[in-house]
């Protein structure tokens, strides 16, 4: 399934798609047209402020948010491959596109980068309003953004990243002097050391001599700062200032040659396909994302053995994924892109604890260990197997998938079903099968023995217990299977750091005036999806119900819905509620029994909203008191307990919000960043 083009370039600019990764496939790059160097400095009129973002690049700690059933529809269409039955409007996405999203929400946690570069060179292409300076980080800026970002899994921007790769620093430059002598903002440009990587957009080309070409960038680490990549074509060697605050003398300035140096073409973006849609014929590699305590993995493949360092083996490639940054402490998670032909058993050997995400011809999977020292992983197109005691290996195929844990293990689609194998802790044989009566089924080892937990429906799974006298007991629960959700919370051992090492804090690097972030008190709240739980047994603790679809405006001609930083300063603003769009009375039981709140993050808030009924809310307001320097409080209002569904929007310019559910009652919550003009709160049933 191609992407659609006005998924890539809507009518205001909202770019949905880019890549934030490292070189990944094994083209030759013999389909690549090189144009002939000049020489020639040329530019294309961007400058980092105003057409680059106030807020300075993030990772998956840095907003609440996370890639959600939106995305995937925005990205993929809502066919059946992406939601179940092909429906839209909620999307309950299929167990295969549920894998692709906690791929993609693993893979952010070091940072979005190449989604900053893309998104900022089509609104300044399209001459969208406002700037992408006036932009805050949150809504669809934010997806939009994770959306460019979870391109780098597609075949297509990775066959042209790693043709690029391979072409010499001089045909590089000569691609980007045509680009900008028609004024096209065309490339995003990516930098790598052996154990990390940067993507950046480039804008401008200057021949300080015939050799020696500066290329400005924005970057994304450095909002409305001009910054360059220093390319000598005599010394075939280019040199990039990642961390320095000052560009031009930074003595840990990143170099590198012709291998170390990409470009991807935004042109590239609009053609990608999706991985796990239709026969996945256009995945001809099995393409995997580590990210491990410490690089000290390795890969045993028919190329060789990879590690990361790699780079290049045969068919096989290794590249840091771009906005993993290096520590010279060696402490901080680093993630690789490694792609392998298919058609092959690659084994993973994994002595620190690691997560693995991977997309082959045939399946989506996951693998997540503990460490082992002796205990290895084998992965081929259609099963993951595993002697790594207490590692979970999931696959999931269309609409099944299947974990488990213990010590040999192994899962395996056919196509019609998956088949689930381990052994219990009395060395018991368990097999289990995923099937349309059990469409996603989890076997956990347990110290006791064993227990089997399988979906009876979007909200309900059975568990089947099985102790060591093999007596079973069955209950069915609330909940959602770990392995269905979109999104997977990373084991403390694999968090990022808040900021990436050699970076100062991000607040200080943020354009003066603009909030960096959103405000929220924590992402569990604030979220348009229901995260997923932190894993408290083998495979995974069940969530209390499946992720709502996040909804926001969708981009139009005339109407660009973000919310924008402020411009002018007051020292009061008044807050309103509007609930004109709730169709029920304050008798209804959803109208009643649950609290609402309006409360600011900073500042005062005079006569704060705090309500216990529909009835309450209309017609509420609060004047909002100036927190000081220029800026007016950030707020957020809260409305939980409520018993059926709801949608929540604040502000004229923010998107609806769809509550989330927990056991029988839903819950919201939308923020404002530095409130400076009236603003309304919506409220609909």
């Amino acid at each position: 399934m191609k992407i659609q083009p006005w998924r890539v370039a809507a009518a205001s600019a909202m770019l949905l798609l880019a890549a934030c990764g490292g070189g990944g496939g094994s083209s030759s790059g013999a389909d690549i047209t090189v144009p002939a160097f000049t020489g020639e400095s040329q530019e294309t009129g961007l400058v980092p402020n105003p057409n680059g973002f106030a807020f300075p690049n993030f990772g998956s700690a840095g907003s609440p948010e996370v890639f959600n059933e939106a995305d995937l529809v925005e990205m993929f269409g809502a066919t059946a491959e992406v939601c179940e039955g092909g429906v839209a409007s909620p999307c309950t996405p299929t167990a295969e596109a549920a894998a692709f999203a906690r791929l993609v929400n693993d893979s952010r946690a070091a940072g979005h980068c190449e989604g900053f570069a893309v998104l900022a060179a089509a609104r300044f292409t399209q001459a969208v309003k406002p700037n992408a300076v006036e932009l805050l980080n949150q809504g669809d800026v934010t997806h939009g953004i994770m959306r460019a970002f979870a391109t780098q899994f597609l075949k297509e921007i990775q066959d042209e990243t790693d043709g690029w790769a391979k072409k010499s620093l001089q045909d590089k430059l000569a691609a980007l002097e045509a680009s900008f002598k028609a004024k096209t903002v065309g490339y995003s440009l990516g930098v790598y050391t052996d154990d990390g990587g940067h993507a950046v957009l480039p804008y401008a080309i200057k021949y300080e001599t015939p050799e020696l070409a500066k290329i400005m960038v924005y970057d994304s680490n450095w909002p409305g700062q001009e910054r360059f990549v220093k390319v000598d074509l005599a010394a075939k060697q280019w040199e990039f200032s990642f961390g320095g605050a000052d560009a031009n003398n930074d003595p840990n300035a990143w170099s590198g040659g012709s291998k170390d140096l990409d470009i991807t073409s935004m042109a590239t973006r609009a053609s990608g396909t999706c991985p796990f849609c239709g026969d996945k014929s256009g995945v001809q590699k099995s393409l995997l994302v580590i990210r491990s305590k410490l690089p000290d993995w390795k890969i045993e493949t028919a190329d060789g053995v990879l590690t990361p360092g790699s780079v290049d083996l045969g068919s096989s490639t290794v590249r840091p994924v771009r906005s993993s940054t290096p520590d010279a402490t060696g402490k901080t998670p680093v993630d690789y892109i490694v792609t392998t032909p298919s058609g092959q058993d690659i084994t993973l050997n994994l002595p620190s604890e690691t997560r693995v995400n991977g997309i082959t011809p045939n399946a989506v999977i996951q693998v997540e260990s503990k460490g082992s020292s002796d205990g290895a992983v084998v992965v081929n197109d259609t099963s993951v197997k595993s002697t790594d005691n207490g590692a979970v290996v999931t696959v999931a195929d269309g609409d099944f998938v299947g974990s488990t844990n213990g010590s040999p293990a192994s899962v395996t689609t056919a196509g019609t079903e998956i088949s689930i194998v381990t052994e219990s802790a009395s060395g018991q044989p368990v097999e289990e099968v995923v099937n349309d009566e059990t469409p996603a089924v989890e076997v956990v080892v347990t110290e006791t023995n064993y227990e089997v937990r399988s979906e009876t429906s979007g909200t309900t799974f059975e568990r089947r217990t099985v102790d060591g006298s093999g007596k079973e007991t069955v209950v069915t629960e609330d909940g959602q299977l770990s392995n269905t959700q979109v999104d997977k919370p990373l084991p403390e051992a694999l968090v990022a750091p808040e900021v990436k090492p050699g970076l100062s804090d991000a607040a200080e690097r943020a354009i003066a005036g603009t909030s960096p972030t959103t405000t929220v008190e924590g992402a569990a709240t604030t979220t348009t999806t229901t995260a997923a739980a932190t894993a408290t047994t083998a495979v995974g603790t069940p969530t209390t119900v499946r992720p709502t679809t996040a909804s926001t405006l969708r981009p139009t001609a005339t109407t660009v819905p973000q919310t924008t930083a402020p411009t002018v300063a007051r020292s009061s603003v008044r807050v309103d509620v509007n609930v004109d769009s709730w169709s029920l009375s304050a008798s209804d039981p959803a109208s009643s029994g649950f609290s609402a709140v309006l409360s600011g993050s900073s500042g005062a808030v005079q006569d704060g909203i705090n309500c216990d009924s529909v009835g309450c809310l209309e017609g509420a307001a609060t004047d909002v008191l100036s927190s000081g320097g220029g800026s007016t409080t950030s707020l957020q209002f809260r409305m939980s307990g409520v018993s059926s569904a709801f949608d929540v929007r604040c502000g004229n310019n923010g998107g609806w919000i769809p509550a989330s559910q927990s056991g029988g009652a839903f819950s919201a919550t939308c923020s404002f960043s530095d409130v400076s003009t009236d603003e309304t709160i919506y409220v609909r049933a």
